[in-house]
């Protein structure tokens, strides 16, 4: 039997659906600030000299980049309520458990850009009489900055993708409407298929973008 196609089903909710756009892209911004912020206090521990805190950061980086991403927002959302009394929101729930998992991402990413600046310029700057703190400061991030923007523009497309597992948690952002309207007007085929039009529309330039930018900072031997 010929499926039949009835797209206005969706054009009658269509601002409905739209109206989750905007906590997407919120949930998106402040879980990628939140990841960077902290990523970068992770990756500054993974290259500190004392054993115990780069084993610390080791730690947190593997259980959050070997863990279902899914199973993390759940974890917060139902189980650590019940282990420490912290409760949050849904939002709140996904922004938490977004800015964790995001930020063992980007500490790797850090200490990638980081220790790829040739070990020379540490020793030259050590020699030259400057601190640690100073070589880090001025010659090591400058540099390792222009590396680290592709990888984490592909870090943001795949972070802005994937805000819709926080519909499982009853976020209502544009997956969790796109649910209820499923649900609500017997149309899945049609409401998910505009569903994953309007997510194409959002991320695809964003993808042509990293793109460029992975071509203008790519390092270049």
């Amino acid at each position: 039997m010929k499926y039949q196609w009835h797209f206005e089903v969706v054009w009658e909710n269509f601002p409905i659906m739209l109206s989750g756009i905007g906590l997407t892209i919120a949930l998106s911004i402040l879980s990628m600030l939140a990841g960077a912020i902290l990523g970068m206090v992770i990756a500054l521990a993974r290259l500190s000299p004392w054993t115990w805190l780069r084993g610390l950061a080791y730690c947190y980086t593997e259980l959050f980049r070997t863990t279902p991403l899914l199973v993390q927002i759940v974890w917060v959302f139902y189980v650590l309520p019940l282990v420490t009394g912290i409760a949050f929101t849904p939002f709140y729930s996904g922004l938490v458990a977004f800015g964790l998992n995001i930020a063992a991402f980007m500490a790797e990413i850090y200490r990638a850009g980081i220790t790829s600046v040739g070990q020379g310029q540490t020793q030259a700057s050590l020699a030259l009489g400057m601190t640690n703190a100073q070589v880090m400061r001025r010659i090591l991030i400058p540099q390792a900055v222009t590396r680290m923007i592709p990888p984490i523009g592909t870090m943001w497309i795949s972070l802005f993708k994937d805000t819709s597992l926080v519909s499982a948690i009853g976020v209502t952002e544009l997956m969790y409407q796109a649910r209820f309207l499923a649900v609500d007007t017997y149309r899945p085929v049609e409401i998910f298929t505009v569903c994953a039009l309007i997510y194409f529309v959002i991320t695809f330039p964003q993808s042509i973008g990293v793109n460029w930018l992975y071509h203008k900072y790519r390092t270049r031997e």
